[in-house]
């Protein structure tokens, strides 16, 4: 029997037209994609460091005067970006201040109002976010509350709000000043958070007076506050602030907090710990 063998030749046009269009689509499908998870990724407001950063090398362990701190009458500013950051974060730390009776002045850069999300009560979420802090903060003794009323989730290093916290530090002439690590925070975190932290470094510098910075959410601590006997009133604290954290979310939140104060305090031997990366600014 005789076959026809099949000749190889250049493929039929129709074919390839559709290989073609198909490729096209592919194209369009996946860079649509990518635009939309671009967008996504640059309109909300978590960043994440895709490539890690590197950690300062040496990092030797600092001592920053706690018994000067942690003492009657000691000026202390804490800067934050949200309601509910300073418990979240150092809350251990801030009942071991408000203890001392220490003069705690708590900045807030925004009202936590989630105004970049649709559909919501933005002036609902600010009071009941500020009533919450307020009553957190009173808990553990802060001396007053300040509210710069920068736009949540969209906070940015301007002159405006690096002048507004020098203003803030003007007036209260801070020894020691607490803030987010702008430079090692956590591989994913709020951009406000790092924001916070870059604008209120370039505050204390410009300010000049001020004795210490302390760096708390960061990668690089070198430093690390015992607060083990104050876990539960810390959880307590983390309760307060409703309209955040509430049923199964709270105990999942409560869970969190305490893995990171656990693998805080294995760097000082101790159950749970807050972690600062410290920088003494001036002798005076």
């Amino acid at each position: 029997m005789w076959f026809r063998r099949k000749t190889s030749g250049p493929p039929d046009e129709e074919k390839l037209a559709r290989r073609k269009r198909r490729r096209r689509r592919r194209w369009w499908f996946y860079g649509g994609l990518t635009g939309a998870f671009w967008c996504f990724y640059i309109w909300q407001p978590w960043e994440f460091d895709f490539v890690p950063r590197s950690l300062p090398s040496p990092n030797p362990k600092v001592n920053p005067e706690p018994e000067r701190l942690f003492a009657k009458g000691a000026k202390v500013l804490l800067v934050t970006a949200h309601p509910d950051d300073s418990e979240f974060y150092i809350g251990g730390t801030l009942v071991q201040l408000g203890r001392a009776q220490a003069e705690v002045t708590h900045v807030l850069c925004t009202d936590g109002d989630k105004a970049y999300y649709p559909f919501e009560d933005h002036e609902k979420n600010r009071r009941t976010r500020r009533a919450e802090q307020a009553e957190a903060s009173g808990r553990w003794n802060a001396r007053e509350l300040v509210y710069l009323g920068f736009p949540d989730g969209r906070l940015r290093v301007t002159d405006k709000l690096v002048d507004d916290l020098v203003a803030v530090m003007e007036r209260v002439q801070p020894d020691y000043v607490l803030a987010f690590d702008g430079d090692f925070p956590p591989r994913f975190s709020h951009q406000d958070h790092r924001r916070a932290g870059e604008a209120t470094e370039k505050a204390v510098l410009k300010y000049g007076k001020a004795r210490w910075l302390m760096r708390y959410s960061t990668l690089a601590a070198n430093y690390v506050r015992d607060i083990t006997d104050d876990w539960p009133t810390k959880s307590e604290l983390l309760a307060i602030h409703k309209s955040q954290f509430f049923g199964e979310r709270l105990e999942r939140v409560r869970g969190m907090v305490a893995g990171r104060a656990e693998d805080d305090g294995e760097a000082i031997g101790v159950p749970l710990g807050e972690g600062f990366r410290c920088t003494r600014l001036t002798t005076r």
